[in-house]
C-alpha cells in the first residue's frame, strides 16, 4: 500500500506540474502543441491543448519515477520511508524545475533574438518567424524541465536509497520470481517512456 502511494504521488506531481508548466507555455506560443505535435485531438484551444499534453507528456515519466522511488524508500530490510516524507523533497524538485524552465525560456528567447538559435527548416518554414522568438522560448523551456525534471528524479531517487542505508533493493541477477517480474516490468516502462518521448 505504502509503495502504490509513493507512485500515485509521483505520478500526481508529474501531471500537476506539466498542466501548469503547459497551461503557460500554451499562452506564451500555441504553435509548439499545433504545430510540433501531433494533435491528439481537433482543437486550437490553449487550456484543453495544454490539460491533455501536460498529462500526456508527463504521466509516463511521473510512473517511472514513482515506481523506482517506491522500490528505494519501501523496500529492502532498513525502515521504509513514509510517503509523507517525500512530499516536500518533490515540491521542492518541482520548484526548481519550473525555475530551470523560467531561465531557459528567457535564455531561449534572448538567444533567438541575437540570431544566435534556430528554428529546424521544416519548423521554421511551418510558424510565422514573428513568433520564432517566442518558440524557441517555449521549447528551450520544456527542454529544461526535462532535463532537470530527470537529473533531480535520479538525485532524490539516489539520496533516498542512501538514507535507507543503501538496502538491495533491486539485484543485477533477480533471485526470485517476484524480483525478475518487478525488474522487468521496470524495464520494459523505462524503455517505452525513452523511446516514446525522445525517440519519436
Amino acid at each position: 500500500m505504502k509503495k502504490f502511494q509513493v507512485v500515485l504521488l509521483c505520478v500526481l506531481a508529474a501531471c500537476s506540474y506539466g498542466i501548469i508548466h503547459d497551461q503557460i507555455t500554451a499562452r506564451v506560443c500555441l504553435e509548439y502543441f499545433t504545430v510540433a505535435h501531433p494533435p491528439l485531438f481537433p482543437t486550437s484551444s490553449p487550456t484543453l491543448l495544454a490539460l491533455c499534453w501536460g498529462i500526456a507528456a508527463t504521466a509516463a515519466l511521473g510512473l517511472v519515477f514513482g515506481l523506482v522511488l517506491a522500490l528505494v524508500s519501501q523496500a529492502g530490510g532498513p525502515p521504509p520511508i513514509p510517503p509523507s516524507r517525500l512530499v516536500r523533497p518533490i515540491l521542492l524538485l518541482l520548484t526548481i524545475m519550473g525555475c530551470g524552465a523560467l531561465l531557459a525560456a528567457l535564455l531561449g528567447y534572448q538567444l533567438s533574438q541575437r540570431h544566435l538559435l534556430f528554428l529546424p527548416p521544416s519548423l521554421a518554414r511551418a510558424i510565422p518567424v514573428r513568433l520564432h522568438d517566442r518558440f524557441l522560448a517555449v521549447w528551450c523551456a520544456h527542454l529544461a524541465s526535462y532535463l532537470v525534471g530527470l537529473t533531480g528524479a535520479s538525485a532524490l531517487c539516489f539520496r533516498t536509497w542512501r538514507a535507507r542505508g543503501r538496502p538491495a533493493v533491486l539485484s543485477l541477477f533477480p533471485r526470485n520470481r517476484m524480483q525478475a517480474a518487478r525488474a522487468m516490468v521496470l524495464a520494459v516502462i523505462t524503455i517505452y517512456v525513452v523511446w516514446h518521448r525522445f525517440g519519436n
